[in-house]
């Protein structure tokens, strides 16, 4: 798998520095719980543990799964397993934005207009499966922010993020590293 060999970046405390240049894999970044009013930052469940993420089978309570660095592209690889006993649909669909800088939530009517439009993604997790790809690396940047819902709540996903940095952090018009 791309990455796991030459990380780069990750300093002590496991913190990046301020104009980090090349790649490094990280979990998942969680950056709220669902709320009847939208979202609220999540400062304490740093998804970093591996834990699989319980996903929800109605729309109105479509998970966030992951938030995109603003200046960074991250490639986005999930997987999903079922324990139900029936085949059971995948949608994941994002909000693209500044949404979640400063604390700012992700309304939720923008959530469901994401999560039924055309361009989501609908996949079919098969009954009783383990861990299979769902979302290959999908390129984000901007502070994209990921959600997903399933038909039955017997789905869980798991993942990492390969965030790659650009060449040159001072020059926007630059791209991004592709070493590993």
């Amino acid at each position: 798998m791309p990455g796991f060999g030459t990380n780069t970046r990750v300093v002590a405390g496991q913190a990046l520095q301020a104009n980090a240049i090349g790649s490094v894999r990280q979990p998942l970044t969680p950056f709220a719980q669902r709320t009847g009013d939208g979202a609220t930052p999540d400062v304490n469940d740093f998804r970093n543990n591996g834990t699989p993420i319980q996903i929800p089978s109605t729309v109105t309570d479509a998970v966030p799964i992951h938030i995109a660095d603003l200046s960074a592209l991250d490639e986005v690889y999930l997987w999903a397993s079922n324990e139900g006993t029936t085949n059971t649909e995948l949608t994941i669909s994002f909000v693209t934005g500044g949404f979640m800088a400063n604390n700012q939530a992700v309304p939720d009517n923008t959530i469901t207009a994401a999560m039924t439009s055309d361009q989501r993604i609908v996949t079919v997790v098969g009954s009783k499966t383990g861990l299979q790809l769902v979302y290959p690396g999908i390129p984000h940047t901007n502070n994209d922010a990921i959600f997903a819902v399933a038909s039955n709540s017997a789905v869980n996903i798991c993942g990492f993020v390969m965030r790659r940095f650009r060449e040159s952090a001072a020059d926007v018009t630059q791209g991004f590293d592709g070493k590993e």
